[in-house]
């Protein structure tokens, strides 16, 4: 990871449990054994309040960050492709073909959660 991304894995944005938490979305990646979970709740007006608790390599930390900064505050995305993502990623540096498996950790819980988002009733 280049420097700017790398600060995201020092300096995580949105890591930690989220009060009140009404959807969340957990995944594993069982080659490296990286743990991935998003937590979100939706406001009155649509937009989401993301973070995540992770237990897994800095990169995967470092994109996670990238995604609650892009995703808070906004409504939640249909779902993949997740191409802000992966600009944003590559925007801040890119990452290494050994840490490139961390993008589809991180699209897959997001897509589980951003669908679980939709399903909630409370907007009914």
């Amino acid at each position: 990871m280049k420097d700017p991304l790398k600060a995201l894995s020092t300096q995580p944005i949105g890591q930690g449990d989220l009060a009140a938490a009404e959807v969340s979305a957990q995944g594993e990646n069982p080659v490296c054994g990286d743990k991935l979970r998003f937590l979100g709740r939706v406001g009155q007006d649509g937009t989401l309040t993301l973070a995540f608790l992770a237990t897994a390599c800095p990169a995967t930390i470092a994109v996670a960050s990238c995604a609650v900064q892009l995703y808070s505050g906004q409504k939640p995305p249909a779902g993949p492709p997740f191409t802000d993502l992966r600009q944003r990623v590559q925007e801040l540096g890119g990452l290494s073909r050994f840490e490139g498996h961390t993008l589809g950790l991180v699209e897959q819980v997001l897509a589980d959660l951003f669908r679980a988002c939709q399903a909630d009733p409370k907007d009914s």
